[in-house]
């Protein structure tokens, strides 16, 4: 047949256009010195070994259920008033009273997370790759409950927060003054609250890169937060934000969660930020979060006591001290995040100013 290529040269001219795409399409993620990402998966940093014999020697907690035979053993004598309803109240309304169940607290010296304070202390983890120092109690709480360990607890299985069909959790990030994705001494961060559904593969499930998101300036515009970052072989380390509202939800219940001296420690590619948000959770924000999304029916089913649990919270607070009473009212923690890059949008397509900035 006539003008047709050896298969050998069409393969080389299809390898070269290619690369030519490639070449064009890539660094456009990158444009004007300005990246975005927008937020996919979010989950408590749990360290965690195949049997919990290392970090959990004494076994896991008791749940709800488990509780509620060990309080009320009478079953001839039970009332609803005076068993359940009594439950449900202390859940609602909980109190720092000392627990009179056992509760396990994390044992082993391991934990995920960043030294927030500066400090290594007695009480503080180590990291698995040997950094000392860390600050991560709502592991120490949480890491002893099945609900909040992998692959199959309760909360562990709803960390992608429906992403693909709401728009109320659309944390996003764009770094700007960017001259390069593995060494920068100084970028600028800004937290935003993004409006559109994301971009996925035909199964819904997995997003992509390269979709667009416009910035919500207007149910959004007091979440918006800025600070500085620097980049140093393609980790992205931010400097402390003073407070941040991340909005949260499971099984259609929107909530949102308060981190305090918020920071981000990411892994940069121009398709994808995974790593680490730490800081300190506000404790009473953390709760309520945890039983508006979770009825108590949700809990029993990751064995999660929130009466036993806001106890251990408030016991290992360690940050925020309220100035009339001393007890803090924030705990350290860490969230492991990943993010899809995206083009963030702006009004008139302009950058949209901040809010909130470091203090």
């Amino acid at each position: 047949m006539k003008n047709r290529l050896p298969a050998a040269l069409m393969t080389i001219v299809g390898m070269a256009f290619s690369a030519s795409v490639a070449a064009d399409v890539t660094p456009m993620t990158l444009r004007d010195g300005r990246i975005g990402y927008v937020m996919t998966n979010l989950f408590w940093s749990v360290y965690q070994t195949p049997d919990a014999k290392e970090e959990c020697p004494k076994g896991f907690n008791d749940g709800p259920r488990e509780q509620f035979e060990i309080l009320f053993p009478d079953v001839e004598n039970r009332t609803v008033v005076d068993t359940q309803l009594a439950q449900e109240i202390e859940t609602w309304h909980p109190t720092t009273e000392p627990d009179p169940l056992p509760f396990y607290d994390i044992e082993g010296p391991y934990s995920y997370g960043l030294n927030l304070d500066g400090e290594v202390g007695q009480n503080d983890f180590t990291h698995p790759d040997g950094t000392q120092g860390i600050d991560n109690e709502v592991y120490r709480a949480v890491g002893c409950i099945i609900g909040f360990r992998g692959p199959d607890g309760v909360e562990v299985i709803f960390q992608d927060k429906a992403i693909a069909d709401r728009a109320y959790n659309r944390t996003m990030i764009e770094l700007s003054g960017v001259d390069n994705l593995e060494n920068d001494d100084s970028v600028t961060v800004t937290v935003y609250r993004g409006m559109d559904r994301l971009l996925t593969d035909a199964t819904g499930m997995k997003v992509m890169s390269g979709g667009s998101q416009r910035v919500d300036l207007r149910w959004g515009a007091k979440l918006i937060r800025q600070t500085e970052g620097k980049i140093v072989d393609s980790v992205l380390t931010t400097e402390p934000i003073a407070d941040v509202v991340i909005p949260w939800m499971n099984l259609g219940v929107p909530t949102f969660q308060l981190i305090r001296d918020m920071r981000f420690q990411l892994d940069l590619t121009l398709t994808n930020a995974n790593g680490m948000i730490a800081g300190y959770a506000d404790v009473d924000t953390y709760y309520k979060q945890l039983i508006r999304n979770d009825s108590t029916h949700h809990l029993s089913n990751g064995q999660i006591s929130g009466i036993s649990l806001y106890k251990a919270l408030s016991r290992l607070a360690d940050a925020y001290p309220d100035p009339e009473t001393g007890r803090n009212t924030a705990i350290s923690t860490a969230l492991d995040v990943k993010m899809a890059q995206v083009f963030i949008v702006h009004p008139d397509g302009e950058a949209s100013m901040p809010q909130h900035t470091t203090d």
